[in-house]
């Protein structure tokens, strides 16, 4: 800086604000250009400095200057004067050539470009009064980056004596900017900017670097910073500590961004207008931000995403509307494409908010024809905007007209795309809808060629898709599936309809006064909230609740599920707001694997996130989900206003469990009696602790004293199994307590247990077991006996009248048993025969075996394939993951997919049953369907039945077709009481690769394959090794045992236990059809009816109620199957050659400008930093995330001001006031409820507890 000033010598003399510098514009043909870099030619006038010092650059209207810097100079932006004298530069044709060294304005050689009398040799004209100078200096902060590029960029200039012309200009602009320095009380930084200023108008023999450059190149940096302080805002949400000063990033950055708008040359004089609007918007989205309940969090962040939507689209028009603006096909297109979008967002929005707000209904809504509608729409649209891309539409009022219909299409599929979304699925929704406002954003970035928006945008898009995805998985569906819609609309089960009415029978109750009780002896305590604690607005008295407990030393935790709530992060929110300390509430993966320690688990307000059929029930369309496995706690209780179901209309076995009890009641009530019986319970709760306290060492000293069982009242016998192979036992020894507290006593053959793993010592340990040495005695004493494979016939020959028999066995040829059976006066009940109902999976032990037998088949393969499973990359080159085709999506089917996935495979799956490709998909497989148009492939209530032959034709062609670019292959095809039907042929097998795998988990009723042997493992000629083994459970013996034990005492408990067993239990709608005979007569149906499969889909709107019978979507035609099949079969080759086509496509046919490369680079890099920036996000922070995204996406301001010149009646400011009004509402009302949530975060005050509670 010193030696700047020394080579500008001292400033002397007072140049007048009214004084105006002057250029020469010279008109030469065919005048060639030069640069370092390259060298073009041109027929143009170039507008250049002859003679330095006294002729300076033209004098530029400020919008002009603004113009280059976006790198496209619009038309018309700079008209003639009427007085020659006065005349300005006309800039109607004005385009800029930039290089590293230089910087060109050039004017087409015509007439119109210049008076004609102007025009054969060299004419004066205004430039840069000084008065603009001192205008600037009032930003000198911002500006200062500004004078030292500039300075830099003359360093050459120090020591040149022929440059003195140059530096008396500038001397006398530093003179004039410096009379201003006095009245300028930023004066430490004054005479920087005033020589940086004066310095940039040196122009000529440094190859054209002039105010120009140094402006844009500034502003530009401004705009980079901007950008990079966005991302640093989304980082600063990483976690809570960084939280707000990421939020306070996210406002700098945007005011940077509205202050390089603000600073341009050409934006003076719509200050006024802009700062009016701004002001009034602001003041809107503060009193919002201000007002809103964090319950209606969800709707006020949909509202949010719309106003951006429909910011984009005013921007959008209110580009059109420039006349000044050159339009281009491209750019044309890009409008077409932002306006779409936009409104898309907006009505897509506004739907959501209203079904959060409830003023929609909440249900799917699915309008007739809705695929049609919508193709229909997609379709119009591409033609409308077709025609509008012809460059005489849109510089027509035609092309205006086909961008108001094209909006008001697009608005129509944003309405269709939300209203048949609904219940468990809003939370994806919210998360989608983020990343659409970040899409409308970039989009008025392309429109307006402005680099910050198009990364700011793509930030934004990357945040909501991420979010998306996760939410998607937190209740294990795909996106196409969630957009699909109408999840939750089928009238469930019968169980569950019966369920939501009632069925408060079969569990058991607790009072508020006994819900203390369990409190009194606990330590550990976790809370799942659920979006029904939102509902009932019950946050603050459950953290009062919670802070009673902790202040007498009882640990507390909040376990968090990801889709809780309406958004993501939602439930975080309300119990910050709520005053709950963050380091006490965890997520699910945090703290699943720990639930077995705590003595209480509390629910309030959940339903499917706490299921366990998501864990234990492939039948279940929920099936899969990650969910809080509450039910593992010591105790177990629920908050609940009925035994309704939740969005997903499946029946909650929860409910069931024998360690779970219901509190009924509306929550705030209900907390309102629990904190009540607290506060009048406080001395004992107290003394409970207290003793809890000094027993600890009491207990560690002397040991707890043995649990006293009740009188037993009938005896359980527990075989030793005799099949060869069998090695697992019908009970395993920690099943005996349970047994016991029901009043049985029981009664062990000698050595049942051990190929099991389990030793005679530890069923005794418990007291009441007796060893029985043989099966014989066990047969004459028990009353009810146990197997776990069918009975043999001399044990059915030595059965009496009042005993008992429970096993587990496949009906399919045992018609020498059932002979038997008819001869004995026993009861025998089959545990495979129990019904696929919600209040039966207690009971399900088929779904245990299959579930074993799926995961063990997979094993299995593995250990005989002689290659890898998972992609991976070696020295030698990259290894494809093996592919697996697995045959029947029953249970054991999901579980060998579940399987397979995890070991990195590429998984394919089929069924005849069209209801299994969701669950098959949603587990990551294909869904490989059958080339059978118009044929069903599934008989009553969607179970598999006999196909006919020309299904049978269409299943074995595509199994053809499919099978030889397989690696390992499980059949799993079973049909009830049927041999397995045969669906791998001898030439499929033939046309495998050597080392292929094929498990066959039907060989125990005659295999899929037709190599299966029973029991063996066979190697086919070409090297194919089929397995037949038809008992994969015992290779897990003890853990089947377990799980096999946990479904006979389920039973047990239906039939009533050891007081009330049988009587009018044996007609119970869950025992009955597992009865095979009794009173001498066999009573088993073969063909037992099925559950009626769904009612079609009704004609209208779609809407229903809770636990009626909703209207369904109708199933896609088999033409459609077809084609979907097709499509996601071959989903990578159509990618890659679609995704060819398009680049070949527009390479050839299309002249892409350099600076939409540009933007599409942007756009790219940034959806892929915001990818790995949104990532490491904590959960609990996810709705403020999404809250200073919405902010963010007000950038689009930029969009709007840059329009707001003109006439203010005019349709472009109209729409430009219009875009800026509502972004501005979205920055202010997004950043200030942003901040009001963070500071809701609190760590708790102990930290010494807080940390003891972590550990």
């Amino acid at each position: 800086m010193a030696a700047f000033g020394d080579f500008f010598g001292q400033v002397g003399g007072t140049m007048k604000p009214t004084e105006q510098l002057r250029f020469t514009l010279r008109r030469e043909q065919g005048l060639e250009v030069r640069s370092r870099r390259s060298c073009m030619s041109f027929g143009q006038m170039t507008l250049s400095a002859t003679a330095l010092g006294d002729t300076m650059l033209p004098r530029f209207r400020e919008t002009y200057l603004y113009r280059c810097y976006e790198r496209n100079v619009r038309s018309s932006d700079v008209l003639p004067n009427s007085e020659p004298e006065d005349e300005e530069l006309d800039l109607s044709q004005i385009r800029v050539q930039s290089t590293p060294q230089q910087l060109s304005l050039r004017i087409p050689a015509c007439p119109s470009a210049l008076p004609a009398t102007k025009m054969a040799g060299s004419t004066e004209y205004e430039v840069v009064s000084v008065s603009y100078v001192s205008t600037c200096i009032t930003c000198l902060e911002v500006l200062n980056a500004w004078a030292s590029a500039a300075m830099k960029s003359l360093a050459g200039l120090a020591g040149q004596r022929r440059f003195k012309k140059e530096r008396d200009a500038a001397a006398k602009v530093l003179q004039a900017s410096s009379s201003h320095q006095v009245a300028c009380r930023w004066s430490k930084h004054f005479k920087h900017l005033a020589e940086g200023a004066a310095s940039t108008l040196l122009c000529g023999r440094l190859g054209g670097v002039g105010s120009i450059d140094a402006f844009l190149e500034e502003s530009e940096k401004s705009l980079a910073t901007s950008a990079v302080m966005f991302i640093g805002s989304i980082k600063g949400l990483n976690k809570h500590s960084t939280a707000r000063e990421g939020n306070y990033m996210g406002m700098v950055a945007t005011a940077l961004g509205i202050l390089s708008v603000l600073l341009s040359p050409g934006f003076h004089s719509a200050h006024i207008r802009f700062f009016l609007t701004f002001l009034a918007a602001g003041g809107v989205g503060y009193g919002i931000a201000s007002n809103v309940k964090m319950e209606d969090m969800p709707q006020l962040v949909a509202a949010f995403h719309s106003f951006v939507g429909l910011a984009a689209v005013f921007a959008g028009f209110a580009s059109y509307s420039n006349v000044a603006n050159p339009y281009t096909v491209m750019k044309a297109l890009e409008t077409a494409i932002g306006i779409a979008i936009g409104s898309l967002t907006f009505t897509g929005s506004v739907v959501a908010a209203g079904k959060l707000h409830e003023l929609i209904p909440g249900k799917p809504i699915i309008l007739p024809q809705r695929w049609l509608l919508n193709g229909a729409a997609v379709g119009g649209s591409a033609v409308l905007t077709a025609l509008f891309l012809n460059p005489a539409t849109y510089a027509s009022h035609a092309g205006a007209a086909l961008l108001l219909a094209n909006t008001a299409i697009w608005g129509f599929l944003g309405v269709n795309m939300v209203l048949p979304i609904g219940g468990a699925d809003m939370p994806v929704v919210v998360s989608l809808l983020n990343a659409f406002s970040g899409l409308a954003t970039s989009a008025a970035g392309f429109m307006l060629s402005n680099d910050l928006l198009t990364i700011s945008g793509a930030l934004i898009a990357s945040s909501g898709t991420l979010l998306s995805d996760i939410m998607c998985r937190g209740i294990n569906r795909s996106m196409y599936n969630v957009l699909l819609g109408g999840f939750g609309t089928d009238a469930g089960s019968s169980s569950a309809a019966a369920a939501a009415t009632g069925g408060r029978e079969n569990v058991s109750e607790v009072s508020a006064v006994g819900f203390v009780g369990m409190l009194f002896g606990a330590k550990k305590v976790v809370i799942v909230p659920g979006y029904g604690l939102a509902v009932a607005r019950c946050q603050q008295k459950l953290a009062e609740i919670v802070a009673m407990l902790r202040r007498h030393n009882v640990t507390v935790h909040f376990a968090i599920h990801p889709v809780a709530g309406r958004m993501p992060g939602h439930m975080n929110v309300l119990l910050a707001e709520a005053d709950v300390p963050y380091d006490i509430v965890k997520e699910m993966d945090e703290i699943n694997a720990e639930l077995p320690t705590y003595d209480v688990g509390i629910v309030v307000g959940a339903n499917d996130i706490v299921n366990p059929a998501t864990q234990d029930d492939p039948s279940s369309p929920i099936y899969g989900m990650p969910a809080i496995e509450i039910w593992k706690c010591k105790q177990c209780v629920v908050l609940k206003r009925s035994m309704g179901t939740g969005y997903s209309g499946v029946d909650n076995p929860l409910f069931y469990l024998s360690n779970v009890k219901m509190l009924f009641g509306d929550a705030k009530q209900s907390m309102d009696s629990i904190s009540s019986c607290l506060e009048d319970s406080h001395d004992r709760f107290t003394a409970a602790a207290g003793a809890s306290s000094s027993g600890d060492q009491h207990d560690a000293t002397q040991g707890a004293e043995p649990e006293v069982f009740p009188e037993a009242l009938r005896v359980i016998g527990i075989l030793r199994e005799r099949i060869p192979g069998e090695a697992r036992v019908s009970f395993a020894p920690s099943a005996v307590a349970k047994l016991r507290r029901m009043g049985f006593s029981i009664l062990l053959e000698a050595g049942a247990g051990t190929a099991a793993g389990f030793t005679d010592e530890e069923y005794t340990r418990h007291g009441g077991v007796q060893v029985a040495e043989s099966s014989v005695e066990v047969l004459k004493q028990a009353d009810i006996i146990f197997k776990v494979t069918e009975p043999l016939l001399d044990e059915v020959q030595m059965l009496q009248g009042t005993q008992t028999m429970v096993g587990f066995w496949n009906m399919y040829g045992t018609q020498e048993l059932l002979a038997a059976l008819a001869q004995t006066s026993a009861s025998v009940l089959n545990l495979a025969l129990v019904p696929r109902v919600s209040r039966a999976q207690k009971l399900d032990a088929l779904t245990s075996m299959a579930n074993i037998a799926g995961y063990r088949a997979i094993l299995d393969a593995f250990a005989r394939f002689p290659r890898f499973s998972r992609a991976g990359s070696t020295a030698f080159g990259s290894v494809p993951p093996a592919k697996v085709f697995v045959i029947g999506a029953g249970v054991a089917g999901l579980s060998a997919i579940a399987t397979a996935h995890s070991l990195g495979c590429k998984v394919f799956a089929n069924d005849v049953r069209d209801a299994a490709r969701e669950q098959v998909e949603s587990m990551g497989a294909q869904f490989i369907a059958v080339d059978a148009q118009g044929i069903a492939g599934e008989g009553a209530g969607g179970y598999a039945t006999v196909m006919g032959e020309d299904f049978t034709r269409a299943q074995l062609a595509t199994y053809a077709r499919v099978v030889p670019d397989m690696d390992v292959i499980v059949t799993t095809a079973m049909i009830p009481n049927r041999a397995a039907p045969e669906l791998i042929t001898s030439e499929m097998v033939a046309s495998m690769r050597k080392g292929s795998v094929i498990i066959d988990l039907a060989a125990q009723t005659g295999g899929n394959c037709v190599y299966t042997e029973q029991n063996k493992a066979v190697v086919t000629p070409n090297g194919v090794t089929v397995v037949g083994e038809t008992n994969y459970p015992s290779q897990m013996a003890s853990q089947s045992s377990e799980m096999l034990g946990s479904n006979f005492t389920a039973l047990l408990e239906v039939l009533g236990g050891a007081e009330g067993f049988g009587g009018e239990h044996w007609d119970d709608p869950v025992v009955k059809p597992a009865i095979v005979a009794r009173g001498s007569a066999v009573v088993w149906d073969p063909n037992p009816p099925r559950p009626p499969a769904p009612p079609a889909a009704a004609e209208g709107n779609g809407i229903g109620g809770f636990g009626g019978a909703s209207p369904v979507p109708p199933p896609p035609p088999a033409e459609a199957n077809a084609v979907i099949a097709w499509i996601q079969e071959h989903k990578d080759e159509l990618a890659l050659g679609v995704g060819a086509a398009v680049v070949l496509g527009l390479g050839l046919a299309v002249d892409i400008p350099e600076a939409e490369v540009t933007h599409l680079g942007y756009f790219v890099l940034s959806c892929l930093i915001g990818n790995f920036t949104v990532a490491g996000v904590t959960p609990a922070l996810h709705t403020p995330l999404i809250s200073v995204t919405n902010a963010i996406s007000g950038i689009i301001v930029v969009g709007g001001m840059l329009q707001l010149s003109g006439p203010v009646l005019s349709a472009r400011v109209g729409c430009a006031l219009a875009a800026v009004f509502l972004s501005s509402v979205n920055i202010v009302g997004g950043f200030a409820v942003t901040a009001r949530m963070l500071d809701m975060f609190r760590e708790d005050a102990n930290p010494k507890k807080a940390l003891a509670e972590r550990s």
